[in-house]
């Protein structure tokens, strides 16, 4: 029965004809849809060849058969069976490629020519070039289409950009279309090795495009051809190039797990892990980003990263010795109070700010602002600066008599310098990490690094209390012989200033404490060095407290801009490493649970 259910379907639309007419070509169809095709065809549905009229005539004998069918088998069949059966006998039985297809269809297709075939400028058979395509050339298209007689057409990219091939005519295929398998994986080249277009095994030397030695290339999809040669597609790239060819190119392992790698430096997001000069640049990663990998192989001291920051996926390449890794959260930064990184001395104009700045990698250097210092003292802390030393002490008296200490960042070197108009006496008991002020008529006061006091013309009750601390923290001598001591029993003020005696005693909301470090010679970056607390000269002050400070109003706009900027710089960098190891645990913890 099944055999003669092909005669009572419509070519055309595969439906079972409910009037069949017979076309110039023989073949019957349904008369709605002939009569559609030949509004915008002059070619036979079937044969594709040109018709010579399209003159239709009903095929009465067909219609009768179709209408008695129905009628002795309606008790079986229903009209949807009858076309179902019909599907299937068409296409087990048919040779021929009906145009049922919905084009155009753009993208990627990839084909092997099986028939030598010329090529086209449009999709029209009176367009075709001398040139030709051999057996086994791959041709890569974009856009597959009708065209002449309804022969599906390719529009061709690479080498052939703009021209056509056709897939099929008069039943001869003359492309047949390659898999492309979608998978990443990394090659080094090792030898110069030319890329072209689209798959060929033989590509010019004096190719425009070439891999070199070393270089590094990421593989988004591979075809194989007929004669089993692997070609693979550069990734984001249009560029191809011979993966079969093992004296130029070794293929690496790949780790696909999730790592997390905190940046050092920024580094430019690449399309391709070649980032020399077949990557594109796609974006700067910021330096201290943490990037989580879907991908990633370490080749000769480079990690190459495969990532996606701001939506754009690409490879990131960073030396070994810089990033691994994380397997822990980063650690914490600028925990600590920023008044404790402040040095401050000011005298009648005369001015040194030292601000030990946290760097986001957890190193720390030094910013120092200078203004009409003795020449020996500004050149002395120049050269500290210069040789890479830290200043951890420094004093300034109201006659340009001046104190500094310092030593390398790991604390060894230790160093004292002082002006040469100071008694003798404290040019022979000074040491380095001395804890210094100055006094008018010759008075001073230093706490020596080792312990013990050493001091001229004090106060009696100045001189009983440092004495009698066990720790001094921070002193100051004012004028009229007033003085300010912070040891390890509190804050005593004697003889101040009325408004600087408020600012040390009352300090603003959530400043903190008035700072008082001690150094610890052999701490993580010296964060933890010896502060000025509070500077006083001419009823011109500043208190530093751990988070702010106070300052009088004539005090120079540059020590006050300066300090409020260290302060602020203080907090962002604590904040920010904060939100990173808020970043870590959530990654990590996604991660190790999906």
């Amino acid at each position: 029965m099944e055999d003669h259910l092909d005669s009572f379907v419509c070519p055309i639309t595969h439906e079972v004809m409910a009037d069949p007419v017979v076309a110039c070509d023989g073949h019957s169809y349904d008369r709605s849809s002939i009569t559609r095709w030949f509004r915008d065809n002059n070619t036979s549905p079937i044969t594709n060849a040109t018709v010579q009229h399209k003159q239709l005539v009903p095929n009465h004998a067909l219609k009768q058969a179709i209408h008695e069918f129905r009628e002795r088998f309606a008790p079986f069949f229903d009209a949807t069976t009858v076309a179902a059966m019909a599907k299937l006998s068409i296409i087990s039985t048919s040779t021929h490629t009906l145009p049922m297809e919905p084009l155009p269809e753009r993208g990627t297709f990839i084909y092997c020519v099986v028939r030598p075939m010329p090529v086209f400028l449009a999709p029209s058979f009176v367009t075709a070039r001398q040139a030709s395509l051999e057996m086994d050339t791959i041709v890569i298209g974009k856009e597959r289409l009708y065209g002449e007689d309804n022969v599906v057409f390719v529009e061709l990219s690479g080498h052939h950009e703009g021209k056509y091939v056709y897939e099929a005519r008069d039943g001869l295929r003359f492309l047949e279309r390659l898999d492309v398998h979608a998978a990443l994986a990394i090659y080094v080249v090792s030898a110069t090795t030319p890329l072209s277009l689209w798959p060929s095994p033989t590509v010019p030397s004096n190719s425009l495009y070439k891999a070199y030695p070393w270089d590094v290339l990421s593989i988004e999809a591979t075809i194989e051809d007929p004669a089993g040669r692997m070609y693979g597609r550069l990734e984001h790239s249009k560029l191809w190039v011979l993966l079969s060819d093992d004296e130029h190119l070794s293929q690496w392992s790949l780790d696909t797990t999730p790592h997390l790698f905190l940046l050092p430096h920024p580094v430019e997001l690449c399309s391709n892990a070649n980032t020399t000069h077949l990557g594109v640049p796609l974006v700067e990663v910021p330096a201290y980003s943490l990037v989580q990998t879907d991908a990633s192989v370490r080749i000769d001291g480079t990690w190459y990263l495969r990532t996606t920051y701001h939506n754009s996926v690409g490879w990131l390449t960073v030396a070994d010795a810089d990033a691994e890794p994380l397997t822990a959260p980063p650690p914490r930064l600028a925990e600590g109070p920023a008044g404790k990184l402040i040095q401050l001395v000011l005298q009648h104009g005369s001015m040194a700010l030292v601000l030990d700045e946290i760097h986001e990698n957890g190193s720390m250097s030094q910013r120092l602002f200078l203004q009409h210092l003795p020449r020996r003292f500004e050149r002395q802390l120049l050269n500290c600066a210069q040789k890479g030393r830290r200043v951890h002490r420094m004093a300034l008296g109201p006659r340009g008599q001046w104190y500094c200490s310092g030593a390398r960042p790991d604390g060894t070197g230790e160093c004292c310098w002082a002006s040469d108009d100071l008694p003798p006496r404290f040019q022979a008991d000074m040491e380095p990490n001395s804890l210094v002020t100055f006094g008018d008529d010759d008075e001073y006061a230093m706490v020596l690094g080792s312990g013990g006091i050493s001091s001229q013309q004090l106060s009696t009750s100045l001189l009983h209390r440092l004495n009698g601390s066990k720790r001094v923290h921070m002193m100051l001598l004012a004028r009229y012989g007033g003085y300010v001591v912070k040891d390890n029993r509190g804050l005593d003020c004697s003889c101040l200033d009325p408004e600087f005696d408020a600012a040390l005693k009352h300090p603003p909301r959530g400043a903190g404490q008035i700072c008082s470090g001690m150094l610890t010679p052999n701490s993580n970056a010296g964060l933890t060095a010896y502060v000025s607390a509070a500077v006083y000269s001419d009823d011109d002050y500043v208190v530093l407290f751990e988070h702010a400070f106070v300052a009088s109003s004539a005090i120079a706009t540059t020590v006050v801009e300066a300090l409020r900027a260290f302060y602020a710089r203080h907090r962002a960098v604590c904040l920010k490493r904060r939100q990173l190891i808020a970043e870590y645990e959530q990654l990590h913890q996604l991660i190790y649970t999906s």
